[in-house]
């Protein structure tokens, strides 16, 4: 899938976005009622926004409430989502998928924290494996002074590799 380019070819994208093909519930209510429900598979969701297949568009600037379960994730992500874009597969066009996309613009209950476990647990299982294995000899006590050795080393290794310091 082709990445969302600037003007000057950097990156547009907030969040990295991974395939997925997961059954995504929408709703739209009006007073209280609901106006709009349907279920949809996505192609692919990052942290930040889904994009649904789908031979039906809804008007950008629509918002709905999202509802999906991620493999591996404890509870059902609730968010309240924005239609951003569609892709509409025609002959001769060079989209090859129809849908639109969500951004998320609300995240309920802990719904952020979820989305990012999702993408980002598996990296840093890896590297606490290989932090352990390191035979790092630890001066702190106590399980919070681990944790933030942990993460110190996490951001260490972030900066050695180019990706820069997340903290300021």
């Amino acid at each position: 899938m082709a990445k969302k380019k600037k003007k000057d070819g950097s990156e547009r994208r907030r969040f990295p976005r991974k395939e997925a093909e997961i059954k995504v519930r929408l709703r739209a209510t009006k007073d209280r009622n609901v106006v709009f429900d349907a279920h949809l598979g996505s192609r692919d969701i990052s942290i930040g926004g889904v994009f649904l297949e789908s031979e039906f568009f809804i008007k950008a600037g629509t918002k709905l409430n999202v509802e999906f379960e991620l493999a591996g994730l404890p509870e059902t992500i609730e968010v309240k989502g924005e239609v951003i874009r569609e892709e509409r597969t025609t002959r001769g066009s060079r989209t090859k998928r129809s849908g639109f996309a969500i951004k998320f613009i609300e995240y309920y209950g802990d719904a952020k924290l979820l989305l990012a476990t999702y993408f980002l647990a598996p990296k840093v299982r890896h590297f606490v494996t290989d932090y352990q294995k390191s035979g790092r000899k630890s001066r702190v006590r106590g399980e919070e002074e681990r944790l933030i050795d942990i993460i110190v080393a996490w951001e260490l290794n972030r900066y050695e590799e180019g990706q820069g310091w997340i903290m300021p």
